[in-house]
């Protein structure tokens, strides 16, 4: 701003004042360019907010692709000892499940023991775990390892086929314990060793062949399968989590009891269904009052995309491609058909009743509506192209942002250089002010100076 100037004892005005004046006057381009670049600002925020209310419509239909997206399936259980959980798929019925056996991994003891985790197990040598028609893992020591440093190393393999802890089986008294990686017969797992030095490295060794767990007396515990029945079909498993034997439900074996029945029961779950059906349409809800508000904001002569010709088009392509006719080879060729409508203010609805309905008469046909035979045709494949067009990389959205971004770039520099140039300017004047200040005061000196010596010659 610079320090008030003003004219010293000529005739007291405020110079500042009209420099002010006269600044603000040449500042007018400045605050248009600047009034100009917050709209562009804030309309490039706007269609940000649009970007990620299409990005969430467009993950709701993501959801509805697919050839089964809306074959979901419910599940539950009589007892604890089966758990369930329930994916797609369109088989109901009602299975009786008795398990006999849980799926167990190997488990194998050292007989060799410690007093401490810090106790030097070998100072060379290799352990080899291989297993069951596995490529051996082996581990090299080069220096002293203590027992700790032994399990560490087990550990740290990828590829090992069990994992190791130091167990303290008594006060101080530990042992190294390997534990199998995955449960079942085929991931059981043998020992064997060079390692030397230190306190040792033993295993049970019941045939005396070089090999421990090799031999169900090697183990604490043996691999074993999951066994049980369905309906009194006998199933083995090596994991406890069993996903192919009741369609479209994963089974988890929690307990083994030969005498409990235990009876799942599968369902089709329509309301979940339409829950995904719903989310699509609360997405698009959003799109719609953010549109409205964006028109509230333009007829307030506040900046907005109410207006913008993008705005409008993807509203109005949206909402065509919803109404559309889809001829796919089912019993519904609109959404409508399925209980899929619009208000009178522009928002989507769905008709719970309606679509219940339609699931009850044709699910497959429900489906087809939606995704099309292969999953990526229908209503929903339609309007994730549509979202595509404004979305992807080099779609209309992201393309209205880099032009804004371009012009907000280009109006920064401008207002740059107005600054410096207005600075300049500035300075010009104040510099011009005390100048013409200076030489009024010298003037007004001269002025008294010829007064005084005007009143000396009337003495004569």
């Amino acid at each position: 701003m610079g320090s008030p100037i003003t004219f010293s004892g000529f005739n007291s005005i405020d110079f500042n004042m009209i420099l002010n004046a006269v600044m603000a006057q040449e500042r007018a381009p400045l605050n248009r360019l600047e009034a100009q670049k917050k709209t562009l600002e804030t309309q490039d925020a706007a269609f940000g907010t649009l970007a990620g209310k299409l990005a969430t419509l467009g993950t709701a239909v993501e959801d509805l692709q697919g050839t089964d997206s809306l074959a979901l399936l419910s599940a539950t259980s009589s007892g604890d000892g089966v758990g369930v959980s329930a994916a797609t798929g369109t088989i109901s019925g009602t299975y009786e499940v008795v398990v006999s056996q849980l799926a167990l991994a190997q488990v194998t003891s050292s007989t060799t023991t410690y007093s401490s985790l810090t106790e030097v197990v070998a100072t060379g040598g290799t352990l080899t775990l291989t297993a069951s028609g596995g490529t051996p893992v082996t581990i090299t020591l080069a220096a002293s390892t203590t027992l700790q440093e032994l399990a560490d190393a087990i550990n740290a393999e990828a590829d090992s086929p069990a994992t190791a802890a130091v167990v303290q089986t008594a006060p101080g008294t530990y042992r190294l314990v390997l534990t199998g990686a995955d449960t079942g017969a085929d991931n059981a797992f043998t020992i064997s060793h060079t390692l030397t030095g230190g306190t040792g490295l033993t295993f049970t060794d019941t045939d005396s062949d070089g090999v421990s767990g090799d031999s169900a007396a090697d183990n604490a515990r043996s691999a074993v399968d999951a066994s049980f029945t369905v309906n009194n079909l006998a199933v083995t498993s090596a994991s406890n989590s069993v996903t192919d034997v009741v369609p479209g439900v994963t089974l988890s074996l929690n307990e083994a009891d030969p005498a409990t029945t235990v009876t799942i029961s599968v369902t089709r779950d329509v309301d979940a269904a339409k829950a995904l059906v719903q989310k699509a349409v609360d997405a698009y809800n959003g799109i719609v009052a953010f549109a409205k508000d964006q028109n509230t904001a333009a007829v307030a002569g506040k900046a907005s995309i109410g207006r913008d010709p993008l705005m409008r088009s993807v509203r109005e392509a949206l909402r065509q491609t919803i109404m559309a006719e889809y001829v796919v080879g089912g019993t519904f060729s609109r959404l409508a058909e399925i209980g899929v409508g619009f208000t009178i203010d522009g928002k989507m609805t769905l008709d719970g009743d309606v679509f219940e309905t339609a699931m009850a008469a044709s699910a497959g046909d429900v489906q087809l509506l939606v995704s099309g035979s292969d999953g990526t045709g229908g209503a929903f494949g339609a309007l994730a192209t549509v979202l595509d067009d404004y979305t992807q990389v080099d779609g209309l959205v992201p393309a209205v942002r880099e032009r804004i971004d371009d012009q907000v770039s280009t109006i920064s520099r401008r207002l740059d250089t107005l600054e410096s140039q207005l600075a300049l300017r500035r300075l010009s004047l104040q510099r011009e002010q005390i100048a013409a200040d200076l030489a009024m005061t010298r003037l007004k000196a001269q002025g008294a100076s010829l007064q005084s010596i005007g009143g000396g010659y009337r003495l004569f």
